[in-house]
């Protein structure tokens, strides 16, 4: 399994995030600082997108959350669901597992009701509805980072993953017990053309799709080691989600390479 990429997961904030120079290691070495190149540096935080490919609102609102989500401080993640299936299309990405999930922080919330396309950042905040515009998404992340701050506004958490196991370290000594989950999805973005159903010919970007979801066990507080990641077959990769049960926030978030 390749190198960990740690992250420092930190909401309590007193001052206005720091810049940094968001640059590949294979940029020109000459490369001149120009004001387009600094990004605040914030907390990795999750994006995860639920579709269809029978949801005739899906396709135009892709395209937009696609964009939205293409920041190196968010990690998205695309969830198929089976609502749309009865419609002479079978989704063949969608599974009643990512139904439940859904429904999860639906429930959580206290709602009735669900949609698609929906974006669910940090298992706090969700949009997607008024059809994924950045305007949009962008103001759904800004209330998951508010709401993220306020559930760790006096602890920190640091997760470090690696060939050995899942470090989890906290200065929170007791809470309650959080799910430690590993999301394994293609790492890849693969356009599909719709054979049948409502958007029977329509092609459609489909990126970072979940594969599976893996319980490797709790942080309850404190430090806590944990067994390595499930082996994951070719073409895919994982991301380490510490969060709250049956839909609740997502405290930390630990991206694999």
């Amino acid at each position: 399994m390749a190198s960990a990429i740690k992250r420092l997961f930190t909401f309590k904030r007193k001052k206005a995030p720091p810049l940094a120079c968001h640059l590949t290691l294979d940029e020109d070495e000459n490369h001149v600082h120009t004001a387009a190149c600094f990004l605040e540096v914030q907390p990795l935080a999750v994006a995860e997108f639920f579709q269809s490919q029978g949801c005739a609102s899906c396709p135009p609102a892709v395209p937009g959350i696609l964009d939205a989500t293409n920041h190196p401080n968010l990690h998205l993640l695309t969830y198929n669901v089976t609502y749309f299936d009865h419609l002479g299309h079978r989704d063949p990405y969608a599974s009643p597992r990512w139904d439940q999930r859904q429904k999860a922080y639906v429930r959580r919330w206290g709602r009735n009701s669900l949609y698609t396309p929906m974006v669910v950042v940090g298992g706090v905040a969700d949009g997607g509805s008024g059809g994924g515009s950045r305007d949009e998404i962008d103001g759904v992340v800004g209330r998951a980072r508010e709401a993220l701050r306020q559930v760790g506004e006096d602890w920190h958490i640091y997760v470090d993953v690696n060939e050995s196991g899942v470090r989890i370290d906290s200065d929170r000594l007791e809470a309650e017990a959080h799910d430690v989950l590993a999301v394994v999805y293609e790492d890849r973005s693969e356009m599909v053309k719709i054979p049948k159903g409502p958007n029977k010919g329509k092609k459609v970007m489909h990126k970072n799709v979940v594969k599976d979801i893996v319980k490797i066990g709790e942080w309850a507080g404190g430090n806590v080691v944990l067994a390595p990641l499930p082996q994951m077959a070719p073409g895919t990769a994982a991301v380490v989600l510490v969060q709250a049960p049956m839909g609740g926030p997502v405290v930390a978030v630990c991206k694999m390479s």
